[in-house]
């Protein structure tokens, strides 16, 4: 299967992510969401913020971002300080400013040069070391899963069968091995995933300690079955694994530990 184009990829995210914004309403905002200490109010404010930045709009006053260090990695303090900015902002002025910010952001970035993924990104990411492919793929990451956060926070049914399901399952797909980190030589782990986004990921850690994808051994070490949105929920670091609907055949132990491993989210 072909990749969608990476900037159509982060539009057909964000209309999906839009979509769901839309529909909230009265108390809804003030529900608390799975990140700590934010609410959907908060969720809303973040994702403002960041496709602001992306789009180069102006920032209110505390919630930009003057001075950032080449870390590779978006600090709390950052993505923290352009919710605070917007505390005082109404739902409404929150959605219209995500709807602006999402419009202004594919007209600024239509004629981006993506021939060069590893080109510096522009604006504020560009100060964090990343290039255009970290970005490119970590914005529909982002919407994505703030998306899920906001359905799950107000009971409204996770979609598994969007745009951005696909791109996150995807990147988990590649990451499966590193949930087998610190197992013993030998260690073998297959999941088995249903839903729209189901498959069967399986892999091993070799005698270097290191794991590796691999064919489902018949008899693994580990047998994890789960539904697509508890994996995808788990690997954004938006369940705690010990209460997660998955069924374990082998070894509890080690299960509980890749469980608590499949996150990739920083």
């Amino acid at each position: 299967m072909s990749r969608p184009d990476p900037l159509q990829l982060w539009d057909d995210v964000a209309q999906d992510t839009l979509a769901v914004v839309r529909e909230l309403d009265g108390e809804e905002w003030q529900l608390p969401t799975a990140l700590p200490g934010w609410d959907v109010r908060d969720v809303v404010a973040h994702l403002a913020h960041l496709e602001s930045e992306a789009a180069g709009m102006p920032q209110p006053d505390g919630g930009g971002a003057d001075q950032v260090e080449a870390t590779g990695a978006m600090p709390t303090s950052l993505t923290q300080a352009g919710v605070d900015a917007r505390r005082d902002a109404s739902g409404e002025e929150l959605r219209a400013e995500l709807e602006q910010a999402c419009s202004t952001r594919r007209e600024v970035l239509a004629d981006l040069d993506t021939s060069d993924l590893s080109a510096p990104a522009p604006g504020l990411v560009g100060g964090l070391g990343w290039d255009l492919r970290t970005w490119l793929r970590n914005r529909p990451v982002d919407l994505w899963v703030h998306a899920t956060d906001l359905r799950r926070a107000t009971g409204r049914t996770v979609r598994t069968d969007e745009t951005g399901a696909t791109h996150v399952a995807r990147m988990l797909t590649g990451a499966f091995p590193f949930a087998l980190r610190r197992l013993p030589p030998g260690t073998s782990v297959v999941a088995e995933i249903t839903g729209p986004q189901g498959r069967t990921l399986a892999a091993q850690v070799g005698d270097d300690g290191r794991a590796a994808p691999v064919d489902p051994p018949t008899e693994p070490t580990v047998h994890l079955a789960m539904d697509d949105v508890t994996w995808l929920v788990l690997g954004s670091g938006r369940e705690d694994p010990a209460g997660a609907a998955v069924t374990i055949t082998g070894d509890a132990a080690l299960a509980q530990q890749v469980l608590g491993q499949l996150n990739v989210m920083p």
